[in-house]
């Protein structure tokens, strides 16, 4: 498993210690951000989309108990391996209590570093053997998607579901291969995490259900700009991705299911909104059936396009 440039975010109000860890984290190839209290490292968690997060219990204010609680508390945030740092190598207590709250392991602070390292790797990777994370975003995946919709369900809350999809991206990969392709599927995850972070609220959820699928989870009333800034940048961003005589000629020559030689207009995103209202749907996959129905009619139009589905019954 290859973890290269995967990020992890270390707090602990010693910098001593952040020194060390980052050290070490940096020599292993990790990018690495810091957080010197509790309300930094949450805030810090939210944005910076980290793939690890490194977390020392015994800090002034808001302790690593309280900031996991939090942390497990937020949808954006649930899904993240999280590992807590002690001083005290055999306090019991302490590591029932931070795994109780939701850690994946436990280290304390003078640990070596060959053994820093597989700790690491190993969280790293039951998190994303488990389908909570997607492999190649580090978005929250199908599982946890699934979790979030039934959680808002159960609890009667109005949202509203953006499930984003790209268009002719099958033939962006077969023009260019795989690796660009995954260029373009990393692009519009940052595309859409920067319209939730502009538009959206401390609540709001982005998932990765896999392939070019997508998924927004908000707040009726801010689904909408944030589908709009998301056809914005992507508009501005993707093309970039294509050679300059396919970008310029704005389409490119490819082969479609069949083998027959086609040309294949730039990708799109076409975005489907469906409002749920507090009784109309029971499950997950009366949402799911509901936002198909709206993704297929935005895929029938030219263009990246948003429908919304308003209905509530």
């Amino acid at each position: 498993m290859n973890n290269r440039n995967a990020t992890v975010l270390i707090c602990d109000d010693e910098p001593d210690v952040r020194v060390w860890v980052r050290a070490r984290l940096k020599a292993l190839g990790y990018e690495v951000i810091e957080a010197m209290d509790g309300p930094e490292c949450i805030q810090k968690a939210r944005v910076g989309n980290p793939e690890l997060i490194i977390l020392d219990i015994s800090m002034p204010g808001m302790d690593g108990f309280a900031v996991c609680s939090e942390l497990r508390r937020h949808p954006q945030t649930r899904h993240v391996p999280l590992v807590m740092l002690t001083a005290h190598r055999n306090a019991v207590d302490d590591r029932v209590r931070g795994l109780r709250l939701g850690a994946d392991d436990y280290l304390p602070k003078d640990v070596a570093p060959e053994e820093l390292a597989a700790r690491i790797e190993g969280v790293l990777r039951r998190a994303l053997t488990s389908g909570d994370v997607n492999p190649l975003t580090r978005l929250p995946g199908n599982t946890v998607v699934s979790d979030e919709i039934d959680r808002r369900i159960l609890a009667r809350m109005p949202f509203a579901i953006a499930w984003a999809d790209l268009d002719n991206f099958k033939a962006f990969n077969d023009r260019y291969g795989f690796s660009r392709g995954d260029k373009m599927i990393l692009e519009t995850a940052k595309v859409l995490r920067e319209a939730v972070e502009r538009y959206g609220a401390h609540d709001d959820f982005l998932g990765h259900v896999g392939g070019d699928d997508f998924v927004i989870i908000s707040a009726i009333e801010r689904a909408h700009p944030i589908a709009e800034y998301t056809i914005r940048l992507f508009e501005e961003r993707i093309p970039l991705l294509y050679d300059l005589d396919d970008r310029t000629r704005g389409f490119i020559r490819s082969v479609d299911r069949n083998g027959s030689p086609q040309s294949f207009p730039l990708a799109t995103i076409s975005i489907a909104i469906v409002h749920s209202h507090a009784y109309r749907f029971l499950n997950v996959l009366q949402v799911a059936e509901a936002a198909s129905e709206v993704k297929h009619l935005a895929k029938s139009r030219p263009g990246s396009q948003i429908v919304v589905d308003r209905r509530v019954h």
